[in-house]
C-alpha cells in the first residue's frame, strides 16, 4: 500500500512561488498516529490530510500539521488544499460556498471559477471574526528578537499586538522595507518572548512594499511549529488586516481590501488579498483569498511508516 500526496504553491499563480503544502486527498489510510512523523519527514510549512466531514452539511474535514505541532487553524492550507481537491476532481465542478470542518471550527469557503473554462480562479475563506489579545508593551524585546533597533519599530507609531482570528498571531510594524529586509533572528530574545506570550512567533509588516499594488510587505516567523520563514500566511493576513483597519492604519471602507505581498527575502513570492468588513467601527467579517498552483504528486510507502 501507497498513501498518494499532492504538493500545491499557495497564494501564487506560478510554480516553485508562494507557501508550500502537502495535501493527501484521501487520507482515511493515514494513521492517525503517523501524521505527525509524516509531516516532519515532509518537512514543508504544512501537511494536510483530507478526511470525512465530522459533521452534516460540511463537505470535508482537514488536519494540519506543521513540522513540528498539529494547529487548528490556518489560512494556506485550506485555499491549498482546495485547489488540489479540484485538481483531483472531487469538488465535481462545485462552486459558491462551501463547509470545511477544522479543528478549531468550521470555515466557509468561496470557490470562484472562470466563466469561460470553468477552472477554479479563486479561493475565498471566511475567518473567524478578530479577538485583539493585547498589546506586547516590550517593544525592546521584540526588536531585539528580530536584529533591530527600537526606533526601527518606534518610528511607525504603532503597537506590537497579538491578534486572532483563529490562531493568535503577534503582528510587528517596522519602518521601511530597509527595516524589514536587515532583519536577523535572535534565538536568546526569541526565547524571551516565549516566556512572555507562550509563543515566539511574528509576523512583521512595512508599508513600504515592491509591487505598487500591495498594500503592506510581511515577513512571517513561526520557529515554535518549526517554520523559519513562512513564504505567505493566509492566517496572519487576517489578522494583519484586523488590525491595520482596528488602528485606521489604512483607508476604511464598508469592506477594506488590502493586498500583501510576502515570501521576496526567500525567493518564494506571493500575495494575499484580505477583505476586512466593518459597520460603525466594528469588524464584521474577515475574508483571506488567493489562487494556487499543483505543482507535483508522490506516494509515501507504507513500509516508512514500520517501526519507531
Amino acid at each position: 500500500m501507497s498513501l498518494r500526496f499532492i504538493l500545491v504553491d499557495v497564494f501564487t499563480d506560478r510554480p516553485f512561488g508562494g507557501n508550500q503544502l502537502a495535501v493527501f486527498p484521501e487520507a482515511e489510510d493515514v494513521p492517525a498516529g503517523e501524521m505527525q512523523r509524516i509531516a516532519r519527514e515532509l518537512n514543508l510549512p504544512e501537511t494536510v490530510y483530507v478526511l470525512p466531514p465530522r459533521q452534516e452539511g460540511s463537505l470535508r474535514s482537514l488536519r494540519i500539521f506543521t513540522p513540528e505541532a498539529e494547529v487548528p487553524f490556518a489560512g494556506h492550507p485550506i485555499v491549498g488544499t482546495v485547489f488540489a481537491m479540484d485538481h483531483e476532481g472531487l469538488l465535481s465542478g462545485e462552486e459558491g460556498t462551501l463547509v470545511l470542518d477544522l479543528e478549531a471550527s468550521t470555515v466557509p469557503v468561496r470557490l470562484v471559477r472562470d466563466p469561460a473554462t470553468g477552472a477554479l480562479s479563486n479561493v475565498v475563506m471566511t475567518q473567524q471574526r478578530p479577538v485583539f489579545l493585547g498589546q506586547f508593551h516590550r517593544q525592546d524585546c521584540v526588536a531585539e528578537a528580530l536584529g533591530l533597533s527600537l526606533s526601527d519599530l518606534a518610528i511607525t507609531g504603532l503597537p506590537c499586538e497579538v491578534v486572532s482570528t483563529g490562531l493568535p498571531v503577534h503582528i510587528v510594524p517596522v519602518g521601511s522595507l530597509d527595516v524589514i529586509r536587515r532583519i536577523r533572528l535572535n534565538p536568546e530574545k526569541l526565547a524571551e518572548i516565549q516566556d512572555n506570550l507562550g509563543f515566539s512567533d511574528l509576523f512583521v509588516f512595512t508599508f513600504e512594499t515592491e509591487n505598487p499594488e500591495a498594500i503592506v510587505h510581511c515577513r512571517m516567523f513561526a520557529p515554535s511549529y518549526g517554520i523559519p520563514e513562512d513564504p505567505a500566511s493566509g492566517g496572519a493576513s487576517g489578522a494583519l488586516g484586523a488590525y491595520l483597519v482596528k488602528h485606521r492604519a489604512v483607508q476604511v471602507e464598508p469592506v477594506t481590501r488590502i493586498l500583501t505581498e510576502q515570501g521576496l527575502e526567500i525567493h518564494r513570492p506571493g500575495q494575499v488579498l484580505v477583505e476586512i468588513e466593518s459597520r460603525n467601527g466594528s469588524i464584521t467579517a474577515v475574508r483571506v483569498g488567493g489562487v494556487a498552483v499543483v505543482v507535483a504528486d508522490g506516494r509515501l510507502h507504507a513500509s516508512s511508516l514500520v517501526g519507531d
